[in-house]
């Protein structure tokens, strides 16, 4: 039976993995992932039910269009298998028979994963539209999978989902710092934005999560009536937070410290990407590239209104190309992704290797004499899924050699 099952989901995987090859395609674009068919992309010679056969048809057709002969590259069966094994995967370690919910959304989250990362690998992105909705859902998936081994109980699923996304939010933000050589940034988005990530950080670190999460909901709402930003440098913000977080062992402790300061800099991060994301979808325009001018600049006013509302914001493309970023806030994202599956422990797991594998791949390309450079998003991904299985031998391991438990 267990084997039937397996091999019923394999064999929907690759089905999946099939229109995952058309959403990687698509869906950076903004062109439909239904509409039309799908057909070459040469001579636009609409596929046949035999054409799009997973991993099969590819095969048959010798990697060709039947139409005009031009090469299908093997990336569309690789996708489809990679797909194919995940939920082969996950019908193995929680059958649909026993976890219904924790199986389709370790399916889902495993396609997410593949999709990101190709998306990724080509356009140096990843999408919103994958990683919020994703995480959305699996908080209230991690309501009803109670019971599902190896996966976190909602609270354990929310505080990783904010953990994983606070420890890219510090790197992008201190990283950004050290590469601006320590001067303030000059991005001035109202009414949230970065400022209250880093403010729930500095706070976090000397109260835990709950008085990081109340200083960046009283900056929020101060924005709101002040009508522009009001703010504290990052260097002085960070600079406290390093203060802070140095002497906890006096207070708080370094755990508690550190666990709250990175928790509630993820959870403010993630309100503001969810604010901006839905900002994008109701007018069409990304924040991407909109920045504020420097101090002193006004703020516009849009047309009709007389008051600014969120993006409204002065624009200088010079901040955006001049300024440096350390991490994609796409990784931040989806780190928010993997916590909720894995839990605070194992999404340490899962970035340390996925750190590990990116300094060693890196390493090769540079004694081969370069190559392409490859996003961080494909890593952490891939750490993220090496954390689901192996991450509790791994912390018993570790745990076994410190001579606790």
């Amino acid at each position: 039976m267990t084997l039937t099952v397996v091999l019923i989901a394999a064999l929907f995987g690759a089905l999946i993995g099939s229109f995952s090859n058309v959403v990687i395609h698509r869906l950076p674009s903004g062109a439909s992932i239904v509409h039309p068919g799908s057909s070459c992309p040469r001579c636009g010679r609409r596929l046949g039910p035999l054409e799009l056969v997973p991993i099969v048809s590819w095969a048959v057709q010798r990697g060709r269009c039947r139409g005009c002969g031009t090469v299908i590259s093997a990336r569309y069966p690789f996708v489809e298998a990679l797909v194919a094994l995940g939920f082969a995967l996950m019908a193995w370690r929680w059958s649909p028979l026993d976890h219904p919910v924790a199986f389709a959304f370790l399916a889902a989250w495993w396609t997410l994963l593949v999709i990101a990362t190709f998306i990724d690998l080509d356009r140096f992105e990843i999408p919103d539209v994958l990683t919020l909705p994703g995480l959305a859902v699996g908080l209230v998936a991690a309501l009803a999978w109670r019971g599902a081994p190896h996966l976190p109980e909602f609270a354990g699923a929310a505080f990783g989902a904010a953990l994983g996304a606070g420890v890219l939010t510090l790197v992008n933000r201190i990283g950004a710092l050290v590469l601006r050589r320590f001067r303030d940034t000059g991005e001035r988005l109202w009414p949230i934005g970065f400022d209250q990530a880093n403010l729930a950080a500095l706070v976090g670190a000397a109260g835990g999560l709950a008085a990081g999460l109340a200083a960046a909901a009283a900056s929020l709402l101060t924005n709101l009536v002040a009508r522009r930003p009001i703010r504290l440098p990052e260097p002085l913000v960070w600079a406290g937070w390093a203060v802070a977080v140095a002497a906890s062992p006096l207070g708080v402790g370094v755990v508690r410290s550190l666990g709250g300061s990175l928790a509630a800099a993820g959870a403010a991060a993630l309100g503001g990407a969810v604010v901006w994301w839905i900002y994008d979808l109701a007018t069409g325009r990304s924040t991407s590239a909109e920045v504020a001018a420097p101090e002193g600049s006004r703020v516009e006013v849009p047309a009709g209104g007389s008051s600014a509302g969120p993006g409204d914001v002065a624009r200088d493309p010079r901040v955006a190309e001049d300024e440096p970023v350390a991490m994609g806030f796409g990784d931040v994202k989806l780190a928010a992704l993997l916590g909720v599956v894995l839990g605070w422990e194992r999404l340490l797991v899962g970035v340390f290797a996925a750190v590990l594998i990116g300094a060693v791949v890196g390493v090769a390309q540079r004694i081969a004499g370069g190559g392409r450079v490859v996003p961080f998003g494909p890593f952490l991904a891939l750490g993220g899924v090496l954390a689901l299985f192996f991450g509790d031998a791994v912390l018993a391991a570790y745990l076994g050699a410190l001579g606790v438990g």
